[in-house]
């Protein structure tokens, strides 16, 4: 208990992120889907970062400096934050593919995703996800490597260290791998366990916006690694994060503001069948008509 008290002191802007990652999972997929996902990302993160460390695969090899050994929690020779984050970057990258892919439905401020097992369980939605989960990492990772410039502190290193600001990219290559790995497994599993169950415990399906909140943690880890990049003057970096995102933003913004993005009488029912727990929403009123009736660009 010292220890994890420890640990959260010396990391807390992971345990913030790690906070607001199971509040937003909970109230939009509920307690058992959070769980899951944890253990299934974690486990796998922690085995692959133990190989990396021994064998190099698959990040490429890097070793820790034990700096921080008794001042916070180690598990296999990895601090436990470390492969702890890949919780929420998974999980926010996850729901920014799952915005990006289902039909949406708005009414006012209010923006829901019409998603189905269907479309969660979608080659494209556990593929960009591991993209999306990539493009984290192009701002995280070499703002970890300069962890001697902020309160991160020195770490670990690269052995040897690559070409993108000291990051090899073997790196990405095994973070692209490690995502698509527990995506996959974990969109196949949560439908094993959870389809068919009426109602999900902790789940708030009648919360405004909740398909925003995870994309919105998305945005809120990339904002702090480019913010934190200009405060320690590698503005090379900062820069190259920005233009990175740029382009990707205005992707995302046009995508969801399309009419023809917004799903009709029929995409509505096809989730309610899969999620039949929001039927009582005022939203799902059957005698109203979806908000756009134009012809729905993608299909569940």
């Amino acid at each position: 208990m010292h220890l994890l008290l420890a640990t959260i002191t010396l990391r807390p802007y992971v345990f913030i992120f790690l906070a607001s990652f199971l509040f937003i999972s909970i109230v939009t997929f509920g307690l058992r889907t959070t769980l899951l996902f944890t253990v299934i990302t974690y486990c796998v993160s922690l085995a692959c970062e133990w190989s990396s460390v021994h064998n190099g695969f698959p990040f490429g090899l890097y070793h820790y400096i034990e700096a921080t050994r008794g001042r916070e929690i180690w598990v296999f020779g990895v601090p436990f934050m470390d492969s702890l984050s890949f919780t929420f970057l998974g999980f926010a990258s996850y729901t920014v593919a799952l915005l990006l892919s289902a039909p949406l439905y708005r009414r006012g401020a209010d923006l829901r995703l019409l998603d189905t097992w269907r479309i969660r369980r979608a080659p494209r939605v556990w593929l960009m996800s591991a993209l999306f989960m990539v493009m984290i990492d192009w701002v995280v990772d070499p703002l970890s490597v300069l962890g001697d410039r902020w309160f991160l502190g020195k770490i670990f290193w690269y052995d040897p260290p690559g070409p993108h600001f000291g990051v090899p990219i073997s790196n990405y290559l095994g973070w692209y791998f490690v995502a698509a790995i527990t995506i996959a497994v974990f969109v196949v599993l949560d439908a094993v366990i959870n389809r068919g169950v009426e109602r999900l415990r902790g789940a708030l399906p009648a919360m405004p916006s909740r398909a925003l909140l995870g994309p919105a943690l998305y945005a809120g880890i990339a904002i702090f690694g480019i913010t934190m990049l200009f405060r320690i003057g590698a503005s090379e970096i900062a820069w190259a994060s920005v233009f990175i995102y740029l382009p990707f933003t205005a992707l995302a913004i046009h995508i969801v503001t399309r009419a023809d993005c917004y799903g009709d009488a029929a995409a509505v029912e096809r989730h309610l069948v899969d999620f039949p727990g929001e039927r009582g929403l005022a939203i799902w009123n059957e005698h109203a008509a979806p908000p756009s009736a134009s012809p729905r660009r993608r299909s569940a």
